[in-house]
């Protein structure tokens, strides 16, 4: 892998201390080189998204996605936690959410007639081996139709590839359900 060194005339910062895109870009390539050169993994959050997003008719509807990119789980025993809430709407709709990690459904309410309330979503994605990860997903709800559980999934993702986290709604008229934010962190196993 090869870093490309930004015009030395650039400034590394704008006036609102953001780095510019071509040093980001610099930085990023290093760290990546570093990261996957030496085998290591640092953790922390990696994506805090809280711009509102909501199902769109009777379709299944992609609310908030993450990437996880290429080797992001490293090494054996690192950790992608996903966090995620948001509402249903006030209507007997049936509603379901899903929650996804490349091409599996790690969590998936089935449809639920639940008529307004709060619901939170947590996961954990831990990597056994390369293609192979052990996988908690639970949902609770302020609605009492809405059963509280765990899913327990054996995730088999190639993790040298980008695997694509997405919190999915589906209800039967638009905004039935809607996702406020979605959290993803990483823990690397020291």
């Amino acid at each position: 892998m090869t870093a490309s060194l930004p015009d030395s005339n650039e400034i590394i910062a704008n006036e609102n201390l953001l780095v510019t895109t071509s040093w980001f870009t610099f930085f990023q390539d290093v760290w990546k080189a570093i990261r996957g050169g030496l085998g290591i993994s640092i953790g922390g959050t990696l994506s805090t998204n809280a711009v509102s997003a909501a199902n769109s008719g009777g379709g299944e509807t992609n609310l908030m996605t993450y990437a996880a990119g290429s080797n992001l789980l490293k090494n054996n025993g690192d950790e992608l936690y996903i966090k995620a809430w948001g509402v249903y709407a006030s209507n007997a709709n049936n509603k379901t959410i899903k929650l996804k990690f490349g091409s599996q459904t790690i969590l998936n309410t089935g449809a639920i007639a639940a008529n307004d309330g709060a619901w939170q979503i947590e996961a954990s994605i831990i990597r056994k081996v390369t293609a192979t990860q052990e996988i908690i997903a639970t949902i609770t709800s302020s609605n009492s139709s809405v059963p509280e559980s765990a899913t327990r999934t054996a995730g088999t993702q190639d993790l040298t590839t980008s695997n694509i986290i997405s919190l999915t709604g589906q209800g039967t008229s638009s905004n039935d359900i809607v996702q406020y934010a979605m959290l993803v962190k990483l823990t690397p196993n020291d």
